[in-house]
């Protein structure tokens, strides 16, 4: 068990939900991608830099949460034991993802249908309604308790995986294989397309799986200690250099600007098969980078960063609602779509990071979220 809190992974908790949040309003102002509302769709040369914003998030802030929620279940396992363990998981991921399912994803649409597509709908027929349920951005919740009771059931077996910390070229060579696993997943599930049940967007789910089982074997053979700051850097800058270079030539010489991202986000073309590589070169690189950055220089937390950090399971929660709250309120907002994400994102922030950490006063609401 480590001796204190990993203050610099809670602080990149705080940055990748505040991510999340900027990931679905920008798709509501104009970015390609599926959300409840699209108020607009961008245009080439803005959807360009909208595309780079959302490609990239896609790209690492889900796998590094399931890295991250993988990596402390061991020792919370130890500390507790497997009873208590689970009965705690059961409460902290299965009481919201009820609360959604069945209260705020009704919610959501409510607010949608009647206050942005100005219809006559009753909020307490929704509650009623199979059809208005859903499990929305609540897919990584579900994922997370499905994976979590496949470790339990694995970990029965006794084992631990002895992995030294892989090198450059294996982490580039894993990268690559995810990608191409990837791609052939794409070649009949397009990006977009989710599972009629569970709502998971298996055109992504490679990663996911891989990350979540290194973050149990990350926490086994203590990787973290072997991420510094200079490795760090090195793979920010190689992110970098894949969003900015990379990204601009696949885009251009794929055709997007002309014909779309059609050819981008599935089937047998060059086109996916680039971008499901870029994908993955850039979620490895990104998180390898950002603990790396992280650690060196945001391994402290002030009490008002401390309060966001506990509130960050509240946003993912209530951000869905509490977005397209947002999105009613200015819907006769008229501007230019880029200008008016840029300036209701602050406001989207706040919101709802502020709504979380109230929702958290009520009594007893903390030993779920």
């Amino acid at each position: 068990m480590p001796k204190s809190r990993l203050l610099y992974i809670d602080n990149l908790r705080i940055f990748l939900i505040a991510l999340v949040v900027l990931h679905h309003l920008i798709i509501t102002y104009g970015a390609p991608g599926g959300w409840f509302y699209n108020e607009s769709h961008a245009e080439f040369p803005k959807i360009f830099f909208m595309a780079l914003f959302v490609a990239t998030n896609q790209a690492f802030f889900m796998g590094m949460f399931f890295f991250i929620s993988a990596y402390f279940i061991l020792p919370s396992l130890n500390k507790k034991g497997t009873r208590i363990f689970l009965k705690e998981r059961l409460i902290r991921l299965g009481i919201p993802l009820l609360v959604f399912y069945f209260l705020l994803f009704p919610l959501t649409i409510y607010i949608r249908d009647k206050f942005i597509f100005g219809e006559e709908i009753r909020f307490t027929e929704l509650l009623i309604n199979p059809n208005a349920w859903g499990f929305g951005p609540m897919w990584f919740v579900e994922a997370l308790l499905i994976f979590t009771g496949i470790f339990l059931l694995i970990r029965l077996l006794k084992f631990k995986i002895q992995m030294k910390f892989p090198t450059t070229q294996k982490i580039l060579l894993l990268a690559f294989l995810i990608g191409l696993g990837q791609f052939i997943i794409r070649i009949w599930l397009p990006v977009g397309w989710g599972s009629p049940i569970t709502e998971f967007q298996f055109p992504h789910f490679l990663q996911y799986i891989f990350l979540f089982s290194f973050g149990i074997i990350a926490y086994q053979n203590n990787w973290m200690e072997k991420i510094n700051s200079k490795m760090g850097k090195q793979w920010f800058i190689f992110a970098q250099i894949l969003i900015f270079i990379v990204f601009p030539l696949i885009f251009v010489l794929g055709g997007a600007a002309e014909n779309g991202t059609d050819k981008f986000m599935g089937g047998f073309t060059w086109q996916c098969f680039s971008y499901t590589i870029w994908e993955q070169l850039v979620g490895f690189s990104l998180i390898l980078g950002l603990f790396g950055i992280f650690k060196k220089r945001f391994n402290k937390q002030p009490n008002f960063a401390k309060k966001l950090s506990n509130s960050a399971y509240g946003v993912y929660l209530f951000h869905t609602p509490i977005l397209l709250g947002i999105s009613a309120l200015f819907l006769n907002w008229q501007i230019p779509q880029i200008l008016k994400f840029v300036t209701l994102a602050p406001i989207a922030l706040v919101a709802c990071f502020l709504i979380a950490w109230l929702v958290k006063q009520i009594p007893g609401v903390k030993k779920v979220l």
